[in-house]
């Protein structure tokens, strides 16, 4: 077991208290002599421990130290401060006096003499050879001490008594340590060396001058010994390129400034203008990723070769964007990346996998096919293509990594949406025939445009982080045209009482009523059918079925474009603390659906012309076309009325020029929809409940269910309301399910309402009362 060095003075002194009681008496008290004051700064460790020492010096009886008439009137235990075992011997610590001081008594100053005849009638704490106990004498001793060598030098004799106070109570405080010196104790009392280099070069001057002298000079002290260089400022430029030469101790120090470079803002800077013009060769060579300027040097050498792959055929475009992968992979792990400066390397290797997933082929002979192809491999070079376009931030990388994604993934798009629409040319069953049955779960989540490639993606990471949730996830078709007037109703509780006759106005039906299927009236025929709307997840309330809209991607990707990748992340947050939050309030299964997806192509989708006045409706990738209008665009039958024909954008056109994101048209991207089934098999929370109030006058008694101690009760006139609380009790917290508030005298008779609440204040329960009845 490892000891601590106060454990061993402990133990020392207990030995010199020590005596023959056959031959002698017991020592009155143990006198220890310290003339250096190098035990000083530890008494009051001891004291912890040792109720029975007393300190001489100036009066503190709260620290047990006093003058010399004051600890004889203790050891005689005349004083209520005499609080130690009478069966223990006081011990007496005398700073400042030697043992030679003792035997002085003609001499001896005036203050000291009252205790002169303790030599006499005690013990003296000293080593076997009757020298005073030094640390440094204590620690080499191997009878009482650790039986380690210590370096004799001045620098291990200051730098031991530095460190007495922070290794007295550590356990095994010298770790094996055959011999003791300087840079040993000072590491001991300044454990967070490298932190503090760190933050030296990163604040300069300012961070030395936060410390207190006595830690300046041990930092000043370890920089020398362990890392060869003195603080001074003005000679940053050499310190900071032993920093990036990442030798010797100096490893640990670039270790933890790459651990954590944030923390360290202006360090980047520091080594910018430290970095040499020649970085050698060889085993002398200093590492290049040491150096901001390298990782700017590969991003524009990147940045070039992109430019002009973008311009080369497919075959030798995809061969040079492999071995550009290879080469800058390794700048992934560089510090650069940590600090955003790597983003085309990034981007980089989403675009490797990339031009590998669109290059091979999806075969898709049938529509059934086709499905299987993107449900279980095509969806990941959309997820490619976004991951890479989310990876650059500068208009300029943006444009690189386009010419790459326009290069591979425009085709692979035009190839897929084309033969799915070829597919769907010949046999439109799919959106013809589409079924309408009741709801059967208790909850619907709509997600706005959660285009299947991104619940492919959630799902995934929801796996991850939630292990106690089932998810089962189904490709579905949305209705068509792909556009939330038409296709939100489909998968909603209400597609069995809409029209399909209606008259189409903007795309949006009718209800069998003719009443025009607004906002106002979808909300409102949900009721019929058994649900109601729900805006936010606490006013969800157990035992009710619920639909409920979140979600903003398609507003997002109309305002920002292709700038929406970079709001995927926060869609997934919100669908992830809606769920939780559904879950909490008790529900077992949640389905979530949604109304289309889009397609998106960075540098915009091609146009096809479509003159505004041959139609009545013209939105981005679909039309109605005015009766007698010809065009040799693909018809199908609109969902809500099959005798009206809706015109298709051929291919990932749209009707507008300059549009990056779009939706509406038939694509395998815009028309394949995620159904998602999510059920919580973790046991449910039992919900707290008020169970029983009863008035005894103006006391209001309550009684909860599953209620942890701790939450409150409180009454009040308005139940939202925390200032009209009528409540005069101190004392509103819940013990065992019971709790109990009184209320003020003109509140009597009056209608009230008694609420629990969590330890936040939030409501959990409410019932209504009449006080005192």
């Amino acid at each position: 077991m490892s000891e601590r060095l106060s454990d061993k003075v402990i133990r020392a002194l207990s030995w010199t208290a020590q005596h023959n009681s056959s031959l002698m008496e017991k020592p009155e008290v143990i006198l220890w002599p310290d003339p250096e004051r190098v035990w000083e700064e530890v008494i009051i460790l001891l004291q912890e421990k040792l109720p029975g020492l007393l300190n001489y010096g100036k009066f503190q009886p709260e620290r047990k130290t006093g003058p010399a008439i004051w600890i004889k009137c203790m050891v005689a235990r005349l004083l209520p401060e005499a609080d130690w075992d009478a069966e223990s011997t006081p011990i007496i610590y005398l700073p400042g006096v030697s043992k030679a001081d003792l035997r002085k008594v003609e001499t001896a100053v005036f203050d000291l003499q009252p205790l002169l005849e303790y030599q006499y009638t005690g013990n003296l704490f000293l080593q076997e050879n009757g020298k005073e106990w030094t640390v440094t004498a204590f620690v080499e001793n191997s009878n009482q001490g650790f039986g380690i060598k210590v370096q004799k030098d001045t620098a291990t004799k200051v730098a031991l008594k530095k460190a007495l106070p922070t290794i007295f109570n550590q356990p095994d405080p010298f770790q094996n340590k055959t011999l003791i010196d300087a840079p040993f104790l000072n590491t001991l009392v300044f454990p967070e060396i490298n932190e503090s280099i760190l933050q030296w070069i990163n604040q300069g001057d300012d961070f030395l001058i936060s410390m207190d002298s006595s830690k300046q000079v041990v930092f000043k002290e370890l920089c020398k010994a362990q890392f060869d260089f003195e603080p001074n400022f003005k000679n940053i430029k050499e310190i900071a390129l032993k920093l990036g030469s990442q030798m010797g101790n100096w490893k640990t120090v670039w270790q933890l400034y790459a651990n954590n470079p944030r923390k360290y803002p202006n360090v980047e800077e520091r080594l910018r203008q430290a970095k040499p013009e020649d970085l050698g060769t060889g085993m002398f060579a200093l590492p290049t990723d040491s150096w901001p300027q390298c990782n700017d040097v590969e991003e524009e050498k990147l940045y070039e070769s992109l430019t002009a792959v973008s311009k080369k055929d497919i075959r030798t475009a995809e061969s040079e964007i492999h071995k550009l992968d290879q080469i800058h992979r390794r700048r992934k792990s560089w510090i650069w990346a940590e600090l955003d400066k790597t983003p085309l390397a990034f981007a980089l290797g989403y675009l490797s996998k990339l031009v590998e997933k669109s290059q091979a082929s999806f075969g898709g002979f049938s529509l059934e096919e086709l499905q299987n192809y993107y449900v279980n491999e095509g969806f990941e070079v959309d997820q490619l293509m976004r991951g890479a376009l989310k990876a650059v931030k500068s208009s300029r990388d943006k444009d690189a990594v386009t010419s790459v994604i326009n290069l591979f993934y425009k085709p692979w798009l035009e190839a897929i949406t084309s033969r799915f629409q070829k597919l769907i040319q010949e046999n439109s069953a799919i959106f013809t025939d589409q079924p309408v049955g009741e709801e059967t779960e208790d909850f619907v989540l709509f997600v706005d445009a959660f285009r299947f490639e991104l619940a492919k993606e959630f799902v995934s990471i929801l796996a991850q982080k939630s292990s106690g949730i089932k998810v089962s996830l189904e490709p579905t078709w949305s209705a068509i045209p792909s556009l939330t007037p038409t296709a939100k109703p489909k998968v909603s509780p209400i597609a069995s009482v809409i029209s399909v006759n209606s008259e189409c106005k903007d795309f949006r039906p009718q209800l069998k009523n003719t009443k025009d299927l607004s906002t106002a009236a979808f909300r409102d025929i949900l009721k019929t059918k058994g649900f109601e709307y729900v805006a936010k997840v606490s006013d969800i309330q157990a035992g009710q079925r619920y639909w409920m809209e979140i979600g903003d991607i398609d507003t997002k990707g109309h305002q920002e474009q292709s700038g929406l990748v970079k709001r995927v992340e926060e869609l997934f947050e919100l669908v992830q603390e809606t769920v939780e939050g559904i879950f909490e309030k008790g529900y077992r299964r949640i389905k979530i659906v949604t109304d289309h997806g889009w397609l998106l192509l960075p540098g915009g989708l091609p146009k096809t012309q479509l003159n505004a006045d041959l139609t009545e409706t013209r939105w981005g990738r679909c039309a109605l076309m005015k009766e007698g209008a010809f065009t040799p665009l693909l018809h199908l039958p609109w969902r809500w009325n099959p005798s009206v024909y809706i015109a298709y954008a051929p291919g990932i056109s749209f009707f507008k020029v300059n549009e990056e994101y779009a939706h509406g048209g038939i694509s395998i991207h815009e028309c394949l929809i995620p159904e998602i089934i999510l059920e919580n098999l973790s046991q449910p929370k039992k919900l707290a409940l008020i169970t029983k109030v009863k008035w005894t006058n103006l006391k209001c008694n309550v009684e909860t269910e599953n209620a942890p101690d701790g939450y409150w009760i409180d009454v009040r006139t308005k139940a939202t309301d925390e200032n009209s609380s009528i409540v005069i009790s101190k004392n509103q917290s819940i013990s065992e399910n019971k709790g109990r508030v009184m209320v003020s005298e003109d509140a009597e008779g009056n209608a009230a309402t008694v609420l629990l609440l969590d330890l936040q204040g939030i409501i959990i329960d409410k019932i209504l009362t009449t006080v005192g009845g």
